[in-house]
């Protein structure tokens, strides 16, 4: 007796065939079955079979199931198209080099005021992502300022850069460094480097949810202006960083988004969220409403701790 080991696939593929009636005794043209009715739990046995499985898989389906010759074959053409886009795709993320490949999107939004006060501001940001087979790299800039009645009243500028390693479908590694200077807020310059763990909460099409943490370290400048001779200039501190992105197509081409996060640590912490809602207008430009806040829990005695932005941009995505 010839003995062939099928697998577990080919188990549940005899247990959806089950389901399906025996094919029936020869039947006269007008009694035979429908062309082209292929039964649900066959054709998702068919879409879930491994690559080295779907041509046994397919010719079980076709001796079961002959008045659905034409949709097996389609079924599988489409199957096995998807399958060497995909390998495509990952012979390319493997060989291209670190300056190929990158996406992203430059913002721009500008204000303007005139009568009792004159008011001016604008602001820019650039956010650059690559996406690998198990790495991805993002950087990021921004800078805004407003000047009121000939007076600068803000002026923040920041950059960063983080490259994240999946060690699995839902966790990856991750490293961070970033700048930013913000003398309203009271610091010339600050740094701050970081490395942790991300979770993927939720990853689809309409859906992305993300939070990750870890420690990180922060060296502050503070500005001169106001200081006392012998006051610290400078701080160094060890804290811990934590941060949620998330990405959720509400409807349409109608896109809320929020990166939300703290640095806590012995001195001064840091709170931020930065809240969007973009939509679409034509091609790769769009429009975009967000509302920014950030709190400082120790700023300078002259600063206030929280600051807030409410601006209104242009976004082109390449």
């Amino acid at each position: 007796m010839l003995r062939i080991a099928l697998g577990a696939p080919f188990f549940m593929m005899s247990a959806a065939l089950a389901q399906v009636p025996p094919e029936a005794p020869p039947q006269t043209p007008t009694e035979r079955p429908a062309e082209g009715v292929l039964p649900a739990a066959v054709s998702d046995m068919i879409r879930a079979a491994e690559p080295g499985q779907l041509d046994t898989i397919a010719a079980l389906a076709r001796r079961t199931q002959p008045q659905a010759m034409a949709e097996i074959d389609a079924l599988v053409s489409e199957i096995r198209a998807a399958q060497e886009a995909e390998k495509q795709r990952r012979q390319l993320l493997a060989t291209q080099g670190f300056t190929n490949g990158w996406e992203g999107e430059a913002a721009v939004g500008a204000t303007f005021t005139t009568g009792n006060t004159d008011q001016r501001g604008a602001s820019g940001k650039i956010d650059l992502v690559k996406q690998g087979l198990t790495w991805r790299h993002r950087l990021f800039a921004e800078a805004d300022f407003q000047e009121s009645d000939g007076e600068r009243t803000r002026e923040r500028y920041s950059a960063s850069y983080q490259a994240d390693q999946r060690f699995s479908p839902r966790f990856y590694t991750f490293g961070f460094v970033g700048w930013e200077s913000d003398r309203f807020a009271g610091f010339n310059r600050r740094f701050t480097e970081s490395a942790g763990f991300g979770w993927i909460a939720a990853e689809k099409p309409r859906l992305r949810l993300v939070f990750e943490g870890g420690p990180a370290l922060r060296q502050t400048r503070f500005v001169f202006d106001d200081m006392e001779p012998d006051a610290d200039r400078s701080r160094n501190e060890l804290s811990m960083r934590g941060k949620t992105t998330l990405r959720w197509t509400v409807i349409g081409d109608l896109v809320f988004t929020e990166d939300a996060g703290f640095v806590v640590g012995n001195g001064n912490d840091t709170l931020f969220a930065n809240s969007a809602l973009t939509t679409k207008l034509i091609g790769n430009l769009s429009t975009r409403l967000s509302f920014d806040v950030k709190h400082e829990t120790d700023p300078p005695d002259d600063k206030v701790k929280t600051d807030t932005v409410t601006r209104a941009s242009l976004v082109y995505k390449f």
